[in-house]
């Protein structure tokens, strides 16, 4: 799947993050369909969290974007972080940002919060978490603060995905994870598109990312330098050097 595909689920358009006088992204020109796992790879400090928090509408008080960002063709840059969650963006914060004194299950209801105001259960939907991971269904009365890094970002990932999201944003899904959870979660990703879900994915293991994505974008030092489909990504010579190790 192209990223330059006609029916874009989500567009930025020159969108710029500035912190004061840091100019943290420029002119950034990102493309991403239903279905599609689109991820964004580059050295720390490279813009990559400014993006998604730009998308999101959660860039902090200092924090000031310019440039649209085009929801299903609309131009939702201007609304605030609750208007882009009703309308169906999702992000998990690379921190997570629990409710650590809450069980599993409420910080889970609290993703469902605006589709409950329309009348729907949430019981449905939590079934479906519990189907994608079944461990939080075992500790579903557990608080959320005793839980392991990788049962943490099961619960992250499960709040979000309660909201029903068109597009799920992940900040370094697998920071500070063990490999069999951290493949676990990949595994979980790798799935999201047969639900249609479009997921924009950062993360600091850029092979698992590649191999899991169909388009991808190098960000380095506030610049998109690369782009294009996952698979020749992994084998561009300069992306190896840089972010895969010398040798292949």
């Amino acid at each position: 799947m192209s990223a330059d595909n006609a029916n874009a689920v989500l567009e930025t358009r020159n969108l710029s993050v500035r912190y004061g006088k840091v100019e943290a992204l420029r002119a950034t020109n990102l493309r991403l369909c239903a279905g599609q796992i689109v991820t964004v790879i580059g050295p720390n400090g490279a813009g990559k969290s400014s993006l998604l928090n730009a998308i999101m509408g959660a860039l902090p008080t200092n924090g000031q974007a310019e440039g649209e960002v085009l929801y299903q063709g609309h131009d939702v840059s201007h609304h605030a972080i609750e208007l882009r969650l009703g309308k169906g963006l999702a992000l998990v914060p690379e921190k997570r940002e629990l409710f650590t004194s809450m069980s599993v299950e409420d910080n889970l209801v609290l993703g469902a919060y605006r589709r409950r105001k329309a009348g729907w259960s949430y019981r449905d939907g939590l079934e479906r978490i519990y189907a994608i991971f079944p461990r939080l269904k075992e500790r579903r009365h557990q608080l959320a603060g005793t839980m392991s890094g990788g049962e943490r970002q099961m619960v992250a990932i499960g709040r979000a995905l309660m909201s029903d999201p068109k597009v799920l944003m992940l900040d370094e899904p697998s920071l500070g994870l063990a490999p069999r959870v951290m493949a676990e979660v990949f595994h979980v990703i790798s799935h999201l598109r047969d639900s249609g879900v479009a997921t924009l994915l950062i993360e600091q293991n850029s092979r698992a990312a590649l191999q899991v994505s169909d388009y991808g974008y190098v960000l380095e030092v506030g610049d998109v330098t690369l782009e294009g489909p996952a698979a020749d990504l992994a084998k561009n010579p300069k992306v190896i050097e840089a972010y895969l190790g010398a040798k292949h």
